[in-house]
């Protein structure tokens, strides 16, 4: 009678274990995505067409990324080649330090910047087997592809087995390592040292010489604490451990008579292993992988069953602590979010009508972040009695940082605008001042306009910022679609242009950030301009500011469907009566 899931440990004939020999391998071209947070990410083109944007191909799709079009950028397939080509971007793409007008072939070094994303691309090329197996590993553990043969084990265990008693802990050394292991355990710790002392005891309590101890994110394994390095695991092992819950003991092929004069084994130095899962009672969260020359230690079904239990102390300890991080993770955020929302609420206009005497126009805005605190702004002011300043923008990022940085802008943009200085010169001043010590990489997108309410003229300024919408008293819709240069904060040198328009007695200027147009309903559909423009010409004409704002987000919300909101969802409205 066996326990559920457990395997009979029977001696079986040792080989070993190594990879497949080919002629030739080929590597596929790939990029490597340099992030704002620091982080890289590689991607390995094997499709023929990629698109890069915040509604981009789901390996290169970053919404967070306001700096990005929907669709920035295209890496495409042409013969044996790559190819890039932008997309009509709002903010250009650059390569290799110039602006991206025309499709472009790719080739090994070259390096492509879309917002604060820059890409380096390296080329397809063919290598032999042996320079790819002796190619110095980029990780310290590569997962290979073995012979089923040499995948022949001398034992497996599963912890019901060793819990329930079918496979017992007989030796004495092994239960006095357990008991260290759950003492050591027993402290409180970061999860990083933790790492470090479950791999210790680990190898400490079998004799091994080398070992890797891997945790399971989003799917991937992710080495978390190692000893030694050029670890190559079969993945047939791999999935063993973790898909089927099994602890696995290899031996090594050296100590087979008929193998251990083959020159081949002795080079490659074939070692006895163990690996077993880090399993806690309903899942498995990842593995430790032990190994050793059997002339140090040769690992028996004793140590492999031991290993079984302590791998499950310390599966149960790493959950523990990760969540205790979460939970002061979480209290801090909650603290950052109540600061953060305080900041924003004593930043923004919050009395309307904002300027009641004034019968040569009609203003309102309005802000509903995604989340506690948004990154979204909106400001207006009267710089004389015939010059009205209004703008709205868009923070990159979310929480305290965007909050304080949404703040330096207001200021910025007031103390500017007050010294008289037209738009475009105050965005000048402003990017100067925001890309100084801007170790963040954070920027704002942004429209300030400047309204005289005798003539209707409008100055006006647009870094990166959707175009706004003017709507004449007959219904029909334009944008204000020229740019004065990108978005605010990330460049430094740029002279932005003051551009000019004139608004109509009775016509109205309508502001937005893209949560209007981006939001997005059950089906994955956006909201989009062309809804937009519809809600405006039936709208904009008799409502109020007010009321078009206020109807906007409700058609808005009501479009969504419950569906949560991923983004501020802003809009100013401004009617000139002259």
């Amino acid at each position: 009678m066996t326990a559920r899931g457990a395997v009979k440990l029977t001696p079986r004939p040792c080989y070993p274990v190594a990879v497949n020999a080919v002629e030739s391998v080929a590597r596929p071209a790939q990029i490597e995505i340099h992030k704002p947070d620091g982080t890289t990410q590689r991607v390995v083109l094997e499709a023929d067409r990629y698109v890069l944007g915040r509604g981009g191909s789901s390996e290169l799709r970053y919404p967070e990324l306001i700096d990005l079009s929907r669709e920035h950028l295209a890496f495409e397939r042409e013969g044996p080649g790559w190819i890039v080509r932008d997309l009509k971007s709002t903010n250009g793409t650059q390569f290799n330090g110039a602006p991206l007008t025309t499709i472009q072939p790719l080739h090994s070094n070259d390096v492509v910047k879309a917002g604060r994303l820059s890409i380096a691309f390296t080329e397809a090329v063919t290598v032999s087997a042996t320079a790819e197996r002796d190619r110095p590993a980029t990780a310290p553990v590569l997962f290979v592809e073995v012979p089923s043969v040499a995948e022949e084990a001398r034992g497996e265990s599963t912890l019901d087995a060793v819990l329930t008693g079918q496979h017992a802990i007989r030796s004495s050394g092994h239960m006095q390592a357990l008991i260290q292991a759950g003492r050591e355990l027993a402290s409180n710790m970061p999860l990083e040292k933790l790492f470090d002392l479950i791999m210790n005891l680990a190898l400490d309590a079998v004799g091994a010489t080398r070992g890797a101890l891997m945790t399971l994110e989003d799917g991937e394994l992710q080495v978390r604490a190692t000893k030694g390095a050029g670890f190559k695991i079969s993945s047939h092992v791999r999935d063993q451990v973790i898909n089927e819950r099994r602890s696995v003991l290899v031996c090594d092929a050296l100590m087979d008579p008929t193998l251990s004069g083959r020159m081949s084994i002795v080079q490659q130095q074939i070692r006895s292993m163990l690996a077993v899962p880090l399993q806690t009672e309903s899942r498995v969260i990842g593995l430790i992988y032990l190994d050793s020359n059997y002339l140090v230690h040769e690992f028996t079904t004793d140590d492999l069953n031991m290993l079984t239990v302590m791998a499950n102390i310390a599966a149960i300890r790493i959950e523990n602590t990760r969540l205790a991080e979460v939970e002061r993770a979480e209290m801090l955020h909650a603290k950052e979010l109540e600061h953060a929302a305080l900041i924003q609420r004593s930043m923004l206009p919050n009395q309307f009508p904002p300027f009641p005497d004034r019968k040569d126009f009609a203003l309102h805005a309005m802000m509903v972040p995604a989340w506690e605190v948004g990154g979204d702004l909106f400001d207006f002011f009267l710089l004389d009695e015939h010059h009205l300043g209004f703008a709205l923008g868009d923070v990159s990022g979310k929480g305290v940082p965007a909050a304080l940085f949404m703040a330096m802008t207001r200021t910025l943009l007031r103390a500017t605008a007050r010294l008289g200085e037209a738009p475009g010169n105050c965005f000048t001043y402003m990017n100067a001042t925001l890309g100084e010590q801007n170790v963040s990489t954070m920027y704002v997108t942004l429209f300030y306009g400047v309204l005289d309410t005798r003539t209707g003229e409008l100055q006006y300024a647009n870094g990166g910022h959707n175009p706004p919408y003017v709507v004449s008293p007959d219904g029909t819709l334009r944008q204000l679609r020229k740019k004065s240069g990108p978005m605010v904060g990330v460049w430094e040198g740029i002279e932005y242009q003051t551009l000019t328009d004139r608004i109509a007695p009775g016509e109205s200027i309508v502001l937005y950030t893209d949560g209007v147009t981006e939001a997005v309903d059950r089906n994955g559909e956006f909201f989009s301009e062309q809804r937009l423009e519809q809600f405006l010409t039936a709208n904009a004409v008799m409502a109020t500011p007010e009321r078009l704002v206020v109807d906007l987000h409700g058609a808005v919300q009501s479009f969504a469907k419950g569906t949560p909101q991923a983004d501020d969802i802003t809009v100013l409205s401004l009617r000139y009566l002259g």
